[in-house]
């Protein structure tokens, strides 16, 4: 056999070739390839509409809400492609428009700020009592002659501290009305206070209390210990009693929401009915939270003038969960619901919950609109965690507030502080306490242009945004 005859016996055995059928997929790929880039420089929205790919392509701003002098505004545009929506919010413009006691005629901010003497001279003031190193509420409010106190926190010392402030405006040796947000102590254990034998400091045995209007539900464990007067519980029951014993009407929120027993859920503060004391509805009036804070009480103090009404709300420590129940409940309008029963833009609010990021929820906020909030603690202090984010207030909370109002007061602030750059850890609970804003006085200052809300601070007049706390430790966190 010839050396030509066997090799082509060996190509006669290899794989066979398909040239065309190659060119043919080569070609396809090609053309596949030119395509996807065609439709990449010609039309590229369809790859951003169905596989996301590019730069979104958006309409123009559409402004929902004008800003004001006193409140932010918000603007909106959206993808022309995909649909998706981009939003903004609009600070507020700062140009107030003053009448000639130099109130803004829009938003009532008045530019004589705050005084001792305005606070002395108004028929309505809402106090936020500094009570010192640990968080804690406990709020005096002036009405129209008469005397009211909010929780008495944060210890059974704090008692005297308490009634010391009292005494430069009860001069009567009575209030009016007192409540009692919910068990905890550090809202109610200055109302029985240290009580050795007969020598009795707490707020209930100092003071005559004509109405007393307390939370509904406990923890179990807090009522089953209610006769035991060696807990905080135990004697604040005892002085409820002994209130109850010298004449004083005890109801609880429930009851006055519901209006039973003589408890009303409206009290008129002034002969004329513009200045009243709401309690507002809670779901855990009548329901049992496994979180003891959102059994709080809820007040909202509201007061006529000839040309506003003004509101100032206080929630004690109500988290997101029971916010939410109270604004899906306003969010109708029952025929049968006053006008004082509603939830409204509130010209004060106390932050709920000593300004934790549990509370104060974007869901409460975007109803209330707050024009001016305070926080009852000593900011930055590692009472309850040693995450320099989650000390009161939070940095959420702050988050939450300023799409609403820079105008965020603090009682107090810790000064023994982690360096910045150490991991936000405290290696201690241990700090030094420095008043911030101190006592903190929200009141109405009559003008020709119907009042005005007025703040005055014991200690700085300054938001606590233009501490060295805050730059460090929240808008730099």
């Amino acid at each position: 056999m010839s050396r030509r005859g066997k090799g082509a016996k060996r190509a006669a055995g290899a794989p066979a070739k398909h040239p065309v059928l190659a060119i043919i997929i080569i070609s396809v790929a090609v053309i596949a390839v030119a395509a996807a880039l065609a439709i990449w420089f010609i039309k590229p929205e369809v790859y951003h509409k169905y596989l996301g790919i590019g730069e979104h392509t958006f309409t123009e701003w559409h402004t929902e809400k004008e800003p004001t002098c006193g409140e932010s505004g918000e603007r909106y545009r959206e993808c022309v492609v995909c649909g998706e929506e981009e939003r903004e919010t609009l600070s507020p413009t700062g140009e107030h428009d003053f009448d000639g006691d130099g109130v803004c005629r829009e938003c009532g901010f008045d530019s004589n700020g705050g005084s001792l003497e305005g606070v002395a001279a108004s028929d309505f003031s809402v106090h936020i009592i500094d009570l010192g190193k640990y968080a804690g509420d406990s709020i005096y409010i002036k009405a129209a002659g008469n005397d009211i106190l909010i929780d008495a926190g944060s210890r059974a010392s704090s008692a005297e501290l308490i009634c010391e402030y009292l005494s430069g405006y009860v001069t009567d040796g009575k209030l009016e009305y007192v409540i009692a947000t919910h068990a905890d102590q550090d809202h109610i254990a200055a109302f029985a206070g240290n009580s050795p034998g007969k020598d009795r400091t707490g707020v209930l045995y100092k003071y005559e209390v004509g109405t007393l209007i307390k939370f509904d539900n406990v923890e179990s464990g807090k009522a089953d210990k209610s006769t035991d007067t060696s807990t905080v519980y135990g004697k604040f029951c005892a002085a409820v009693e002994y209130a109850r014993g010298r004449g004083t009407a005890v109801y609880t929120a429930g009851q006055c929401y519901r209006g039973q027993g003589g408890a009303q859920r409206q009290y008129f503060l002034d002969e004329e009915r513009t200045l009243s004391m709401n309690i507002l509805y809670n779901y855990y009036y009548d329901h049992v939270s496994s979180d003891e804070n959102n059994h709080s009480v809820v007040t909202l103090f509201t007061k006529k003038t000839s040309s506003r009404t003004f509101h100032w709300l206080l929630t004690g420590d109500l988290e997101a969960d029971g916010e939410s129940r109270l604004v899906d409940y306003y969010s109708g309008s029952p025929a049968a619901r006053s006008e004082y029963d509603v939830l409204p833009e509130v010209d004060f609010y106390k932050a709920g919950h000593h300004g934790s990021g549990t509370s104060s929820s974007e869901k409460l906020l975007s109803v209330i609109k707050p024009k001016c909030v305070a926080a009852s603690c000593c900011a930055g202090a590692p009472e309850y965690t040693a995450d320099n984010a989650n000390t009161f207030p939070y940095k959420v909370t702050f988050e939450h507030l300023l799409k609403y109002t820079d105008e965020i007061y603090c009682t107090g602030m810790a000064v023994s502080l982690p360096p910045i750059g150490s991991g936000g850890k405290f290696t201690k609970k241990e700090w030094e306490y420095s008043p911030c804003n101190g006592n903190i006085v929200s009141y109405l200052a009559e003008n020709s242009s119907g009042g005005a809300v007025k703040l005055y601070c014991s200690a700085s007049a300054e938001s606590v945004l233009s501490t060295e706390w805050y730059k460090n430790y929240r808008s730099a966190a």
